[in-house]
């Protein structure tokens, strides 16, 4: 086999899914999911960091959302040739290559003296972040038997989100004792120790015997072939129908978890940061919890529709009740975002129907062609909502570069009218997806 081609999935060979593959295939795939962990983290991170940040930067609003927006354009933008490298590379060096991205960038981020740098440390983020689930995934189908993807999807989703809920509830506390520079900082530093590990621990990209052997008779794949797949994802309806819902499906975890809940908590229901960090991390305990429930369930009833519009209507309740019933004690505040993070995770059958509507050769790229329409959702409507909250601001302190904007609740509640709109939308999509009843193409 040359280094310009690779073997097709549906060409391998699968041997005995033994112990001793069990536990390597573990260690492998946990390595990888624990490198999404880390990623989680860094991509939330500003959510703890409003106050500082608009006053190192003297940041509106929509420049706080654009700010964060600028790792989720890189990461979304990068997703279809991560995509494609995976596929062609394998997940090893592109790990550990991504790995040492998402340690620079948050260096860079820490000693950031203006906001273009700043900008320029999450887009290294992004760019790095853009290989960790794409990785998982690939791993976790030459590693783990197909009949288990979705649950393996699930499973990477728990891990990686985990990392977000350590983000939001434990960042807060460590920002108030280092400061936001020096956590970032030291941030940087354990994610090149993670690159080692990544490169020194993922020797194979393939079990290499003990599990997906090669054929003496693999049909090999070249780069031209890998972009006339891409043009093939391009044109396959169901394939846009499942992003474009995955996307929508998304944009409470991003804009909402991922950005503007810290800020909501506390200058709409005036909680501490520390609170509203922990409260809002529940909405990521959520979907670790939820992510692997609805894969099981999914494969259990062998159905991919019916659980995710069955979840999707739920979280549109949750988000009504989350932006429109007031006043909320702080228990039913919790159960609230609990569930909306549980719900919300069944959007990862999405990527189960994208891998079972595309022939398995193009298996990465689609699912990288998915999470790049899934994360432009998040993206795009970050900086929205901090646009509208500027259009009906009000302003604190003295002097331009002191001004921290505060917001009230009826402004969020304008603001993140854009949550359930974008989650009705995702439910109208799901009526034009076919049901793939677990069935994958050949």
């Amino acid at each position: 086999m040359n280094s310009n081609s690779f073997a097709l999935p549906d060409q391998e060979i699968a041997a005995p899914f033994n112990r001793s593959r069990l536990w390597r295939a573990a260690i492998v795939w946990g390595l990888a999911t624990f490198f999404y962990f880390y990623d989680n983290l860094l991509q939330v991170s500003p959510s703890a960091m409003k106050p500082e940040l608009s006053l190192a930067f003297a940041s509106t609003a929509e420049q706080f959302g654009s700010l964060s927006a600028y790792c989720l354009y890189a990461y979304g933008i990068m997703q279809i040739p991560a995509g494609l490298l995976m596929d062609r590379f394998g997940p090893r060096r592109l790990l550990t290559f991504a790995c040492i991205c998402c340690a620079l960038g948050s260096l860079m981020f820490g000693i950031a003296t203006t906001l273009g740098e700043a900008k320029f440390g999450r887009v290294m983020i992004g760019v790095g972040a853009a290989f960790a689930l794409i990785g998982c995934l690939k791993i976790a189908h030459h590693w783990f038997p197909a009949n288990r993807f979705a649950l393996m999807t699930g499973l990477s989703a728990t891990v990686g989100f985990l990392g977000a809920v350590f983000g939001l509830s434990t960042v807060s506390k460590v920002i108030e004792i280092l400061g936001w520079r020096a956590s970032m900082q030291w941030g940087g530093v354990a994610g090149l120790l993670l690159s080692v590990l990544l490169w020194v621990i993922i020797k194979n990209d393939k079990p290499n015997g003990h599990g997906h052997v090669l054929s003496p008779h693999a049909k090999t794949v070249n780069s031209r072939e890998l972009l006339a797949g891409f043009g093939e994802i391009l044109k396959h309806k169901q394939t846009w129908c499942a992003a474009l819902y995955a996307g929508l499906m998304y944009v409470p975890t991003l804009a909402f978890g991922g950005l503007w809940g810290i800020p909501f908590l506390q200058e709409a229901h005036g909680f501490d940061r520390a609170t509203a960090g922990v409260s809002i991390s529940l909405i990521y305990v959520g979907w670790a919890c939820g992510a692997p429930f609805w894969g099981f369930i999914s494969d259990y009833y062998r159905r991919r529709n019916t659980p995710m519009m069955v979840a999707t209507l739920a979280t549109l309740a949750i988000c009504l009740a989350l932006l429109y019933i007031h006043p909320l004690s702080l228990g039913t505040l919790n159960v609230l975002l609990f569930t909306l993070g549980f719900f919300s995770s069944s959007f990862i059958l999405a990527f189960a129907v994208v891998r079972e509507s595309t022939r398995p050769q193009n298996a990465a790229t689609a699912i990288g062609f998915t999470n790049a329409i899934n994360t432009f959702g998040g993206a795009i409507a970050q900086p929205i909502i901090g646009k509208i909250l500027d259009m009906n601001a009000t302003a604190n302190g003295v002097g331009e570069a002191t001004v921290e904007r505060v917001f009230n609740l009826s402004q969020y509640q304008h603001a993140l009218i854009s949550l359930p709109i974008a989650l009705a939308m995702s439910f109208c999509l799901l009526l034009f997806l076919k049901e793939t009843y677990c069935q994958g193409r050949k």
